[in-house]
């Protein structure tokens, strides 16, 4: 009995300030073997219950009556909604107070269990019932209970945009995240392909019909496998991708960096730093000459990062700062600040926003005569835009928020 009492008041105590129920408190013990006080103090002294201020959540009556070799404890439990709940305990005389007391508090605490939320299946184990709860008013979940132990997921997104302010615009942007954590490795990939299409109202000398349209379609993947030793990550980072938009026909590197980060796996109301260094090879094949003359180009890159991060139980808040150049000529560096915030309004769909200002110093990949762009493309192209973006996450929806490792 002792066992069972232990292991649920060290389940309860366990959970977050946020989780704690409310109660209003009512007890009448003057047959009994301890104080309204002590048990008073013991119940509400582990943080999974706070006495309620205003509004209750539940209200719980204790009341104690002699019976044969012992005392009966009654504990009624009513919650919100007028349901109520009551549970008889017989306590034989010549237990301690310290026995009775212990006995008492896990009496409350499994009257009150079904209050709480059950976040995964009970376990069972040497005679010992385990149970995981949380209350429900602390906001969603962040997973699934049965894919809270689950190390991967999946999470497609979308994004479509479509207006008329003398131009007509149709931008949609698909994307995958796919991702694999374990304590001591991380995989991740994003993936997308977006496709734009502009189209202008005929004006007077137009030089031809196709300067009216333009479209492009935009598609890449980049892939990162860290290994963690603790919060300090090396990893390695391969990507490619086709961006006409951008004057990339083909652009593709290989990376290698080493990443600390205070929290690896951040929990909720919890806050996060870490920095970011990588180094390597990128190959670039342009559309229009670029800035140098070139068509093709094969060069060193480094970059540093600095970052942040909050995770609450239904909001997520992050940001960084971003310096990157070549290796060996910085007129080609450029500095960049992101902010982002996710609104997880289910357990497993998210809305989510973000934003992004930098300040260039030189682009390789900037077409070295504007001229031979098409028209529409130069008031496109190269542009940064603020984003908002409903993705669902097949899998552990957990891991988006919590895995802190190489984001």
């Amino acid at each position: 009995m002792k066992a069972n009492v232990c292991v649920l008041a060290a389940m309860l105590s366990a959970l977050p300030a946020q989780a704690a129920l409310d109660v209003s408190w009512d007890c009448y013990l003057p047959s009994a073997q301890i104080s309204c006080a002590a048990l008073e103090a013991a119940v509400f002294s582990n943080g999974s219950v706070v006495r309620a201020v205003g509004a209750a959540e539940a209200f719980v009556s204790v009341r104690a009556s002699p019976v044969a070799d012992g005392v009966a404890y009654t504990i009624e439990v009513k919650d919100a909604q007028g349901v109520s709940l009551a549970f008889v305990d017989r306590v034989p005389r010549g237990f301690s107070q310290d026995a009775v007391l212990l006995r008492l508090v896990g009496d409350v605490q499994k009257s009150t269990a079904h209050l709480f939320v059950l976040e995964e299946p009970g376990t069972f184990v040497e005679g010992v019932l385990t149970l995981k709860l949380r209350d429900p008013d602390a906001g969603p979940r962040s997973a699934r209970s049965d894919d809270a132990t689950t190390g991967w997921y999946v999470a497609p997104s979308l994004n479509l945009n479509a207006e008329r302010f003398g131009l007509s615009q149709l931008h949609v942007n698909g994307a995958v995240e796919v991702n694999w954590s374990h304590p001591d490795w991380r995989l991740r990939s994003w993936s997308w392909s977006s496709y734009r299409l502009v189209v202008a109202e005929p004006v007077t000398g137009a030089e031809a019909p196709e300067d009216l349209r333009y479209e492009n379609l935009d598609a890449g993947t980049d892939w990162t496998l860290a290994r963690s030793f603790g919060g300090l990550s090396p990893a390695a980072n391969v990507y490619v991708l086709r961006e006409p938009q951008a004057n990339f026909l083909v652009r593709g590197g290989a990376l290698v960096g080493i990443e600390w980060v205070l929290v690896p796996f951040l929990k909720t109301d919890e806050g996060n730093v870490g920095v970011q260094y990588v180094i390597g090879a990128e190959h670039q094949e342009y559309q229009h000459e670029n800035v140098l003359g070139l068509y093709s180009l094969s060069y060193m890159k480094h970059r540093a990062r600095v970052f942040g991060a909050w995770h609450f139980s239904r909001i997520d808040i992050d940001g960084s700062v971003t310096a990157a150049s070549a290796l060996v000529d910085v007129r080609f560096s450029s500095i960049s600040a992101y902010g982002g915030a996710a609104w997880r309004i289910l357990d497993d769909l998210t809305l989510s926003m973000k934003g992004e200002v930098s300040f260039r110093n030189g682009l390789l990949n900037e077409p070295k005569n504007l001229t031979q762009l098409h028209p529409l493309e130069q008031f496109y192209g190269g542009g940064s835009y603020g984003d908002v973006t409903a993705s669902y996450t097949f899998g552990n929806s957990l891991l988006a928020r919590q895995d802190q490792r190489w984001r």
